[in-house]
């Protein structure tokens, strides 16, 4: 694909006026999709598809447009050129753009990261694995590509291969525990000690259901359920333009106001190479910003568009200024003895439908979903009601941290809309005090 990404390059590139620059972002990807349900193959089958968005800028204005793409390049020839002709006769329509930035400066790149998966091995690994349970679950595998490409001849790949293994087992009684493995590499030692897990949780989910009362507990959030709760933070919490403007949910950490755990780092990290290092409009991003250092809020993600806005830097974040690859660094809790380190409180597996109730002041709320347990004396006693929670930031990450665990769980982002989603996350586990359950 590559190839063809240049060939196309250097077709609308010779096709341009002296006054016009033209920006190409390619998107690509062939993946296999299986689908399982009570631990046997659904259906099975394979997307490859190819996506195109081009960007025409004629002085201080810009006009884009996106097409899917056929890999005939005598069709898609045709389609492209009159995609141009259309943009250069609707742009001057237009008014000028005040925030208009792109890179000027060739930095070329090229990365292709390919583990060669094997689906079916995967495949018959995960069949073997949970052959005497009833499991329900989507694994996709393959590659997502990335592509960019300007006129001023700059050129960019970003090829990678992975895997996202989405699943949940079943009780007789219906109620259910849910996991998931995600990577570059297939670790069968790893996968197995998820399975094992979720396994082990299944033999509790059918205990006698316990109701909790409205009230504060001691937790543990899983990399998961953590996740969900930094997903919500990321809405805006390390956009420079939102904290300028006071909609963040970390301005008041923003405003030094606040502060998380000491313990506490977050960065934005791209060396997993899930994510391609360059920006839409060519600019080249860091490997590594860090966000939170210490607890203390550092850096914020900083567009282009922004940068020219307030006058100030960028780092190359995107437009919507929210972390592609975010890390939180581990902890002191060792996380094979995580029911003696909890002790007696609540584990909490999964949640859902969070929503911010004070997004200034970093309070989100959202239900308790799949396994969610009560502990005591570090044994599992019973699956809890569904609960709601209302807490905010500076308590999760902040005075009722207890401690993170010892390990991290990469995840990457489940979403298909339109195409695989590059996006991911590097999550340990977490154990906080005085959480409060509400409803």
């Amino acid at each position: 694909m590559k190839e063809y990404f240049s060939k196309i390059s250097d077709y609308l590139f010779n096709s341009l006026n002296k006054t016009e620059v033209l920006i190409l972002n390619f998107d690509a990807e062939v993946t296999d999709f299986i689908r399982l349900n009570k631990s046997l193959i659904r259906q099975a089958g394979n997307v490859t598809q190819i996506g195109i968005h081009i960007t025409l800028i004629i002085k201080n204005k810009t006009l884009k447009s996106s097409i899917r793409l056929s890999s005939n390049f005598e069709k898609d020839s045709i389609i492209l050129l009159r995609t141009l002709y259309f943009l250069r006769r609707e742009i001057s329509e237009l008014p000028n753009d005040p925030y208009l930035m792109y890179e000027k400066t060739t930095h070329s790149s090229n990365l292709i990261n390919s583990t060669n998966l094997d689906s079916f091995a995967i495949t018959d690994n995960i069949l073997m694995r949970f052959r005497s349970v009833d499991m329900v679950g989507i694994l996709s595998i393959g590659k997502i590509i990335k592509g960019f490409s300007n006129s001023l001849g700059q050129f960019n790949w970003h090829e990678s291969e992975s895997f996202n293994f989405d699943w949940s087992l079943y009780s007789s009684n219906g109620k259910a525990v849910k996991n998931n493995y995600a990577d570059g590499k297939w670790n069968d030692s790893f996968f197995s000690n998820l399975a094992e897990e979720s396994i082990r949780q299944l033999e509790v989910v059918d205990n006698h259901e316990i109701k909790l009362e409205p009230g504060k507990y001691k937790v543990y959030l899983s990399p998961s359920a953590l996740n969900e709760v930094i997903d919500m933070m990321s809405w805006g919490g390390f956009s420079y333009k939102a904290n300028r403007v006071g909609s963040s949910p970390l301005y008041q950490m923003f405003k030094g106001n606040q502060s998380f755990d000491e313990s506490v780092n977050f960065t934005e990290n791209l060396a997993n190479g899930i994510a391609p290092m360059f920006h839409s409009d060519g600019f080249v991003k860091p490997e590594k910003t860090n966000l939170i250092l210490n607890g203390v809020y550092k850096n914020s993600l900083v567009s282009p568009r922004s940068a020219l806005e307030y006058s100030v830097k960028h780092n190359a974040a995107e437009y919507y200024e929210s972390p592609v690859s975010i890390e939180l660094d581990i902890g002191p809790l060792n996380s094979e003895n995580l029911l003696s380190e909890l002790n007696s409180g609540i584990y909490i597996n999964n949640l859902w439908y969070l929503n911010f109730s004070d997004r200034n002041n970093g309070r989100i709320t959202g239900l308790t979903r799949f396994g969610c347990f009560e502990v005591k004396n570090g044994e599992f006693t019973g699956p809890i009601n569904t609960m709601r929670f209302d807490e905010t930031l500076h308590n999760i990450f902040g005075e009722k941290l207890v401690g993170l665990t010892n390990n991290q769980q990469l995840i990457i982002d489940t979403s298909t809309y339109e195409e695989r989603s590059s996006h991911s996350s590097k999550i340990p586990g977490a154990v906080v005090d005085d959480f409060s359950l509400t409803l």
